[in-house]
This record gives structure tokens, sequence and C-alpha cells, in this order.
């Protein structure tokens, strides 16, 4: 069932966020390189530039909840992007309240976007069944969370209008 099929974009805070569950996609923009040691994954060293975090909210409090833990600044780390959320702050948060499980399809369109990659093997997507090679997509020099909602909203194949 579908249910609010609009993506739509904010600058934080959380509480703005809907409670029902979605996707989302968390832009971060570090300034310089970022050391994280991402469990046992190992410690990588990220270039400054803007990345997306792709996840979903299926939990109580859905998708204002979900965000809304990984901005504070006063969490233990649970997921991959609790250690890079505490090295960087949220520049920007895109999602859509929907039943169904979009993130390895909004990955699968970022990747396509030219320039960019999976910085990190396996971040995020330890519980992917479409074998994505991480759920963190490290954009080409110069994009903008324009280009991100571009990539989501052009080639989603449902029926989908960006509000800002």
């Amino acid at each position: 069932m579908k249910e609010n099929r609009r993506i739509r974009t904010i600058s934080t805070p959380a509480e703005s966020l809907p409670p029902e569950p979605g996707t989302y996609t968390l832009l971060l923009r570090p300034q310089k390189h970022t050391i994280l040691e991402v469990g046992r994954l190992g410690t990588f060293r990220l270039e400054p530039g803007l990345y997306a975090y792709v996840g979903s909210a299926r939990g109580p409090g859905g998708i204002r909840a979900r965000v809304d833990r990984h901005i504070r600044d006063d969490k233990r780390p649970h997921w991959h992007i609790d250690v890079f959320t505490r090295e960087c702050s949220v520049e920007c948060v895109c999602w859509v309240v929907d039943a169904e499980r979009l993130e390895c399809t909004w990955v699968k369109f970022l990747l396509k976007l030219a320039g960019s990659q999976a910085p990190i093997s396996g971040f995020g997507s330890s519980d992917c069944s479409s074998r994505c090679p991480a759920h963190l997509v490290k954009l080409a020099d110069g994009s903008s969370a324009c280009e991100v909602e571009r990539a989501i909203v052009a080639r989603t194949p449902h029926s989908l209008t960006f509000v800002a």
C-alpha cells in the first residue's frame, strides 16, 4: 500500500519529521579529512565532500525518531552511521513516508550519478538483502542536495513529487 509518496527535504531539527515509517537520506558534509573507526569494518579516512546515507525507519516513532537519534550528540553508537554523525553533523534530510522499503533502490540511483562511489564497503548495509555495496555514498565534488533529490525523484518507479 502506498502512503505519503512525496519526497520531502528539510534541514534539521527532527521535530518536523513525520512519526510514520519510511525511507530517509541523511546528507553529511565533513569539512576536513575524517577518520572513522567502524567496528568490524575497520578504520577509514573519508575525504571532505557530500555524503548520502540511506536508511529506513520502521520502528516506533518512524522517521522522526530515527533521524532524531542520528542527529543527537548524546548517543551510544549502534549503527554504522552513528560513528559518522559523531564526527560530522547532518546538513539535510530527504525522506518519504511509505510502507515499501526504498533504501536499496535509492542507493542504486545515487551510485549511478557521475563521480559517486561507495567509500566503505558494507557501511550501513549489513542487513541488506539486495547486496548493495554500502548504504553510504560519496557524491562527486560540487554535488548538492538538489542533485540527490532529483536522482531519487526522477528515477523512482512510482509517481513521486518533490515538495520543498
